[in-house]
């Protein structure tokens, strides 16, 4: 997840992507992927409990959920021999601060906590970024391959969607794909359903686009 100075690629990455939040029946495709039983929904977020400051089997329940499979090693590191170190290191993590208000220091304790997850055998970027991302909604995007793909900027995924949602129009734009199902969800997350609605090329996504009404061709 590593946070870097932001440059000309990062803004063009933004740029490129600003247009897609205001694809016609984006908001329909997004109410769809909270209400239908066969997706993952607000499940993500509310399943069981979510302490701020310990990963507990709730979470990793949850995070399963966004198709991540726990091997055994995992949950007795995440679960057991380094559970007060993650504890530790998620206590200098702020809970109430959103990713375009972060400071360097906020995004240096998360890239800590990034680097100390993928450090363990069988934790990777998209499992990794998806724990981070139920432990801090509002801080952690999801960074797996469809998301990668879409910002297309090897290793600044995270710059390019804070640069993105730095702009309160795309944050307001964003807001408004929110339906009445997804109320308790975070902004970073309705970004990232969106996301993996336009450009994932898995049958679900595609049959959400085709009850919605999307272009056949936006997946890429």
């Amino acid at each position: 997840m590593r946070s870097l100075p932001t440059d000309i690629a990062v803004h063009a990455a933004a740029r490129r992507l600003r247009p897609s939040l205001v694809t016609p029946g984006l908001g329909r495709a997004v109410a769809i992927y909270y209400t239908e039983p066969g997706f993952a929904g607000m499940a993500f977020t509310d399943l069981g409990r979510n302490p701020p400051g310990e990963i507990i089997p709730d979470d990793l329940l949850a995070v399963s959920l966004l198709d991540i499979t726990w091997r055994p090693q995992v949950l007795r590191a995440l679960l057991g021999a380094h559970r007060q170190q993650f504890s530790d290191m998620l206590a200098r993590v702020p809970a109430d601060t959103d990713l375009w208000d972060a400071s360097d220091d906020d995004l240096q304790h998360i890239d800590r906590l990034w680097d100390a997850l993928t450090a363990i055998d069988g934790i990777g970027a998209a499992s990794a970024s998806k724990l981070l991302a139920r432990k801090r909604p509002r801080l952690c995007p999801i960074s797996d391959s469809i998301v990668i793909k879409a910002v297309d900027v090897p290793g600044r995924t995270c710059d390019v969607l804070r640069c993105l949602l730095l702009d309160r129009t795309a944050r307001a734009d964003v807001e408004a794909l929110r339906p009445a199902a997804a109320a308790g969800a975070g902004l970073l997350r309705i970004l990232d359903v969106a996301v993996w609605i336009l450009h994932s090329r898995t049958a679900a996504a595609q049959w959400v686009r085709e009850q919605a009404g999307i272009a056949a061709d936006l997946a890429s």
